[in-house]
């Protein structure tokens, strides 16, 4: 069965530097050891490794919608048959910061906690070292544990410094501005369909136009072809009477021939028959 290690035995591992090292004893409180931020951590500012003692430049918060590593000043060192469970700061959780991290240190056990602080919350969180980070209740086991034997930790592991280099952090200022972003779209959008309607409408405006003046113009030309036809039909007409008339003409000037030809004829007969009483009256006149 698990028992409970108490709070004078936690004291004298923290002064003997025994499974508690860098400790405090003014951080065990009953059953449990608050552990606290070293000045070392990683923030998605900087994505990399920094220590807040030495470098000055560095911002020590986490912006709300961020994330950032922390390393516990503390070190553990476990013997077998002591595991310790972690339990997050009621504290830090109304702060809006949520510790990402196991819960179980294993028997064995040696180095730094490292945590992730996710800040859910609407403002900056500082981080400064020293401030208590989460509590631990340790506990003897029956058994040593021989078989399984953790990592130590003594610095951030190469994964999460990769995972801070491609972290993206959703911050209330991204956000806000992807807003701003998809509200200048919007108004673009709107913007190119006024643009779009008024074209359409000068379009159609035009269009009606066109149809006015194509039916205009269709009217015009039925006009002239009815026009045209009335003039043809005015001709043929005149071509027809024309026509009459040249007939009657060619007829009358056929008549006219014939009458010439019948008066010459008739006057030869006469003139041959009154030649003789002609040349005589020639004789008598003198």
């Amino acid at each position: 069965m698990n028992a409970i290690i108490s709070e004078a035995e936690l004291k004298d591992a923290v002064r003997t530097n025994a499974f508690i090292k860098d400790g405090s004893e003014k951080s065990c409180e009953g059953i449990k050891y608050d552990f606290v931020l070293s000045e070392h951590v990683i923030t998605s500012e900087k994505k990399r490794a920094v220590n807040l003692d030495t470098d000055r430049d560095i911002t020590p918060i986490i912006k709300p919608g961020e994330i950032a590593f922390v390393m516990s000043k503390e070190s553990l060192d476990l013997p077998g048959d002591i595991f310790c469970q972690l339990s997050t700061k009621r504290k830090l959780s109304l702060e809006g910061i949520i510790i990402l991290g196991g819960l179980i240190i294993d028997p064995l056990y040696k180095g730094k906690l490292i945590f992730g602080l996710y800040n859910i919350s609407s403002k900056p969180y500082p981080i400064i070292p020293g401030k208590k980070l989460i509590a631990g209740v340790f506990f003897r086991t029956n058994e040593n544990s021989n078989i399984h034997i953790p990592e130590s930790i003594e610095k951030f592991p190469d994964d999460v410094i990769r995972m801070i280099t491609d972290y993206n952090p959703h911050t209330n200022d991204a956000i806000n501005s992807i807003i701003i972003e998809l509200r200048e779209e919007i108004r673009d959008v709107r913007k190119q369909l006024h643009d779009d309607n008024a074209w359409k409408e000068e379009f159609k405006g035009r269009l009606v136009k066109i149809t006015d003046i194509v039916e205009d113009l269709g009217k015009s030309l039925q006009a002239e072809r009815d026009v045209r036809q009335a003039d043809v039909a005015r001709l043929d007409g005149q071509y027809q009477e024309f026509g009459i008339m040249k007939k009657i003409a060619y007829g009358a000037v056929a008549a006219l021939v014939i009458l010439a030809s019948g008066v010459l004829a008739v006057g030869g007969i006469l003139l041959h028959s009154w030649r003789p009483v002609l040349e005589n009256l020639l004789k008598v006149v003198p």
